[in-house]
C-alpha cells in the first residue's frame, strides 16, 4: 500500500473509502451500548425541528432524515457518522489539492490527520457536531480558495451555501467566518472578490439558509447560550488575575496538547527540513497563517470579554485541524520534496488505521484489560428485556432525567417515544393508557435511590402532585464482558392512570 500510494497519491481516497467501511463494521460488531453523542443523536431522531439545544441543528436534521427512512439501529447512527467523517478528509485532500502543487504532499496532509488523537479516535467514537463543522470548514475554504484562483457564478453559490451550512454546525463556525474573512482581504485578488456583485448572492443565500434556526435561537437564546457558557466556567478560580490567566492558559494548553503528536511526527520524519521552513512563503501560506492567527486573536478576545476559564479539545480541534495543510505549503515552497519522505510518513497513518479498529474491538470485548467497561458495554437490552418480561407490558413513553439513557432506551424502544427532563424544550406526543404505562428510568449513583428531582417536577407539572407517590425499584446488571462486580444501576418506577 505505502508504494501504491507513493506512486498514485489519488488512491489515498480509495484507502479512506474501505478505511471508514471498516470501522462501520467494527460499530456493528462491538456491543450496543451508545455512547453520549451517538445517544443524543438517537434521542434527537424523534425530531426534525429548528432548534434543539445548545448546537446548531445540521448534524441532527441529518441523522433525523436517515432515521426516518432507515430507522433507528447501530447501523443508521455508524453509517451516519462514518460517511461524514469519510466526507471531511475526502473534502480535506480536495482543499489540499487545490493549494499544493504537489499531490503526494496533498496526500501526505491528509493522511496526517491520523497522527492528530481528536480526528482518529476521538472524532471516530463520539463527536458529532464537531466532525459537520470540520467538513463545512473544508468546503467553505475550498469554495473562497476556487473563488480567488477562478472566479465564476457556482463558486460564489458555494460560498453562499457552505457558509450558510457550516453556521448549521457549531456557532464558532462564526470565528472561522470572520479569520476567512480577514484572509481574503489580505490576498492580492482578495479585496476585487469581495466587491464582487455576485458576492451579495454568497450572503443571500447564507442567510436564507441559516434564517429559519436562526429566528429559533432569538427566541431561545438562554437556552442555547447558558449550558455552553456554563460549561466554559467550570472549575473557575476565585481571583481576578487567576481567571484572567488560565483562560489564555487553557487554549494554549489545548493547542499544544492537539498539535503535539503531529509535530513530533513531522519532526522525525522530515526532520530539520520542517524544524527550518515554517515561516510563511507563498500567498496560500499566508493565507492559511492568517487564518489560524485571526482565529486566534478571536479565542483570546473571548476568553477574555466572556470569561472563559475551561476549554475542551474538541471546541480548538476545527481551528488546528488544517495546520498540516499549512506545513506542507511551506515545506513544498522550500523545495522539500514529498516523495523523498513519504513511504517513511505513511508507515504511520496506516498503522494508526489498523491500530484504532483493533483497539475498538479489544476494548470492547475484554474491557477488564482497560480497568472498566466501556460505554458500549452497557446492558440497556438487557435492563429493557427484564422490566418489560416483569411488567408484562410495553411502555406507552419512556421519561429520563439525562440523555444517556434516553437515546439508549429509545434504541432499545424503538417506536415509543422518549423524553428528557434535561431537555424540556423537546415535546413529543404519546399514549398513556393502562396497557400502555409510563416507564420512569434512570441511572444511579448507587443502590436505594428515589427518584430524582428532575423527575419529580415534570411528573408534578404534567401528571400531577397524586402521581408522585410511586413504587420505585433499582437493579443492577452486569456489563457485556465485564467482571461481577462491573455492575449498571438502574432505577426505574412505572405509572399507571387512575
Amino acid at each position: 500500500m505505502r508504494n501504491l500510494l507513493a506512486r498514485k497519491p489519488d488512491t489515498v481516497v480509495l484507502l479512506l473509502a474501505a478505511y471508514f467501511v471498516i470501522s462501520f463494521i467494527v460499530r456493528l460488531l462491538v456491543p450496543n451500548g451508545l455512547r453520549m453523542d451517538e445517544s443524543q443523536q438517537a434521542f434527537f431522531s424523534q425530531w426534525l425541528v429548528v432548534g434543539y439545544d445548545t448546537q446548531p441543528p445540521l448534524y441532527n436534521w441529518f441523522q433525523a432524515v436517515i432515521v426516518s427512512v432507515f430507522g433507528l439501529s447501530i447501523a443508521t447512527i455508524a453509517a451516519a457518522k462514518n460517511l461524514v467523517l469519510f466526507l471531511v478528509f475526502l473534502s480535506y485532500y480536495k482543499l489540499a489539492k487545490l493549494v499544493l502543487d504537489d499531490r503526494m504532499f496533498a496526500a501526505i496532509a491528509t493522511l496526517s490527520l491520523f497522527t492528530i488523537p481528536q480526528v482518529f479516535w476521538q472524532a471516530q467514537r463520539d463527536l458529532t457536531h464537531t466532525v459537520a463543522q470540520m467538513l463545512m470548514i473544508n468546503l467553505l475554504l475550498y469554495s473562497i480558495i476556487r473563488t480567488l484562483k477562478m472566479p465564476s457564478l457556482f463558486s460564489y453559490v458555494m460560498i453562499g451555501i457552505t457558509l450558510g451550512l457550516g453556521m448549521l454546525t457549531k456557532y464558532n463556525f462564526t470565528l472561522v467566518v470572520f479569520a476567512a474573512f480577514i484572509a481574503v482581504f489580505l490576498h492580492p485578488d482578495g479585496l476585487k472578490r469581495l466587491l464582487d456583485r455576485r458576492f451579495l448572492l454568497s450572503l443571500v443565500i447564507a442567510v436564507l439558509l441559516f434564517l429559519p434556526h436562526g429566528l429559533w435561537l432569538l427566541d431561545n437564546f438562554s437556552l442555547a447560550a447558558n449550558r455552553t457558557l456554563d460549561t466554559m466556567a467550570q472549575e473557575a478560580p476565585t481571583g481576578a488575575f487567576a481567571k484572567l490567566v488560565k483562560g489564555p492558559t487553557e487554549f494554549i494548553g489545548q493547542v499544544l496538547v492537539i498539535m503535539a503528536p503531529l509535530v513530533a511526527v513531522y519532526a522525525i520524519i522530515f526532520g530539520k527540513s520542517f524544524l527550518r521552513n515554517l515561516r510563511p512563503t507563498t500567498a496560500w501560506a499566508h493565507f492559511f497563517d492568517t487564518v489560524f492567527l485571526a482565529i486566534g486573536l478571536q479565542v483570546l478576545v473571548l476568553v477574555f470579554a466572556i470569561g472563559i476559564t475551561s476549554m475542551r479539545d474538541r471546541w480548538v480541534l476545527p481551528f488546528l485541524f488544517l495546520m498540516p495543510i499549512a506545513f506542507c505549503l511551506k515545506m513544498q515552497a522550500r523545495g522539500i520534496r514529498a516523495d523523498v519522505f513519504a513511504r517513511r510518513f505513511l508507515v504511520v497513518p496506516l498503522a494508526v488505521m489498523v491500530i484504532v479498529p483493533s483497539v475498538i474491538l479489544v476494548r470492547a470485548y475484554m474491557p477488564t484489560l482497560f480497568g472498566r467497561p466501556e460505554a458500549y458495554n452497557a446492558p440497556y437490552a438487557e435492563f429493557v428485556s427484564k422490566v418489560v418480561a416483569e411488567e408484562g407490558k410495553r411502555p406507552g413513553l419512556v421519561l429520563t432525567d439525562g440523555w444517556l439513557a434516553s437515546g439508549n432506551l429509545q434504541l432499545q424502544l424503538p417506536g415509543i417515544p422518549t423524553i428528557c427532563t434535561f431537555f424540556g424544550n423537546l415535546t413529543i406526543d404519546y399514549d398513556w393508557t393502562a396497557e400502555k404505562p409510563i416507564l420512569v428510568v434512570w441511572l444511579p449513583a448507587k443502590e436505594g435511590t428515589t427518584l430524582p428531582a428532575a423527575l419529580v417536577d415534570w411528573i408534578q407539572q404534567n401528571l400531577g402532585p397524586y402521581y408522585l407517590a410511586v413504587t420505585t425499584k433499582n437493579t443492577g446488571i452486569g456489563y457485556i464482558g465485564g467482571r461481577p462486580e462491573d455492575q449498571r444501576l438502574f432505577g426505574y418506577a412505572w405509572i399507571y392512570p387512575r
